[in-house]
């Protein structure tokens, strides 16, 4: 950015990042409210999905592993099916909650923002570097709501008929409780935001 450009918006860094393909859906305005300070912004942020996972395990990022499905509200059952009935070897149903990145320019907000998160029910949340700028830390919160399960390993189905229809079930309630608890960190973070100054 040259010395004479203006800075841009959230909004128009917004509607840029949903051109491209970065923002989850909805993401919008959780990003408003999670950006309504100075104190602190998001370097990143997952609302929450449902993911079906190609690969030999479900949290390698390999070449060979690949995301084959990914929802930010749900799967069906008719559709998990559709996939596993094709020629992969290996298939993983991932489902996790929201995780958020912020970076925080004092120790109180930081804070703050931690004691919001687990009140809310984002258990797995703290500072996760205290290094860079003088004054600045990076503050991850993370809902702890999750389910990963082996759908397809050596070829061979593992999950079929009323098994699967669960295990679906609980990836998309997992999705939906990530969900609420972002719900309930949305209506706590104002307030906390706004004591930071």
């Amino acid at each position: 950015m040259s010395s004479t450009s203006m800075p841009r918006s959230l909004d128009e860094i917004l509607l840029e990042e949903r051109l491209v393909g970065y923002l989850d859906p909805g993401a919008e305005g959780v990003l408003k409210v999670l950006n309504s300070t100075p104190k602190a912004e998001t370097t990143s942020s997952c609302l929450g999905r449902v993911t079906i996972i190609e690969g030999e395990w479900p949290w390698e990022r390999r070449e060979e592993t690949r995301i084959v499905l990914k929802s930010h509200t749900g799967v069906s059952l008719e559709r998990v099916a559709l996939i596993i009935v094709r020629p992969f070897e290996n298939l993983w149903l991932k489902a996790s909650g929201p995780i958020i990145h912020f970076r925080v320019y004092t120790r109180e907000c930081a804070e703050a923002i931690l004691r919001a998160a687990r009140e809310a029910g984002f258990k797995h949340s703290g500072a996760i570097t205290l290094a860079g700028d003088p004054g600045c830390c990076v503050v991850e919160v993370s809902s702890p709501t999750e389910v990963a399960a082996p759908l397809k390993l050596s070829g061979r189905i593992l999950l079929s008929g009323s098994a699967l229809a669960e295990v679906v079930a609980r990836a998309n309630g997992a999705v939906a409780e990530g969900r609420a608890r972002l719900a309930r960190l949305l209506d706590l973070l104002p307030r906390v935001l706004h004591d930071c100054f």
